[in-house]
């Protein structure tokens, strides 16, 4: 009976720990956590809030240390998605930091689908369990390299 009682208690575990749901990483912090206490993570982190582009919908923030902007999209305080974008004036610049991110993503989720491979312009798709994420290098007119992390899963 008690061999019974703990196979019943295993499963109901088993089952308990699948139904939780895994997010992705925004600089060790979890999507998973609500929009505000994001934002209140990411102060403390030297992001500062844009309180002239920040609307309903949508949270923008600036670290001014990194040139670099997040938008945090969200609907009823839950994150959507985020879009990270880092701005420079020369090509190197930018391309330097699609490449450093592009080793990171790659250790961290595999290998990406390359939607786009040129010079002037790359996308790398990350697919995960836990949502996905693009790495986008424009070095057209104004050089950026843009990471749009989602929670929906493909």
């Amino acid at each position: 009976m008690k061999k019974m009682f703990f196979a019943v208690m295993a499963l109901v575990m088993l089952c308990a720990c699948k139904g939780e749901r895994e997010y992705l990483e925004f600089r060790g912090l979890s999507m998973g956590m609500s929009a505000k206490a994001m934002c209140d993570s990411l102060q403390l982190k030297g992001f500062e809030l844009d309180t002239t582009l920040t609307d309903d919908q949508t949270i923008v923030m600036n670290n001014v240390k990194e040139l670099c902007r997040l938008d945090i999209v969200q609907h009823n305080d839950t994150i959507t998605d985020m879009i990270e974008s880092y701005a420079a004036t020369y090509n190197d610049s930018t391309t330097g930091i699609y490449n450093r991110l592009h080793k990171e993503f790659t250790d961290l989720y595999g290998w990406a689908n390359m939607k786009h491979d040129a010079d002037l312009h790359k996308e790398a798709d990350f697919r995960t369990g836990k949502g996905g994420l693009t790495l986008i290098l424009h070095n057209t007119y104004t050089p950026t390299v843009s990471i749009h992390y989602t929670t929906e899963e493909k």
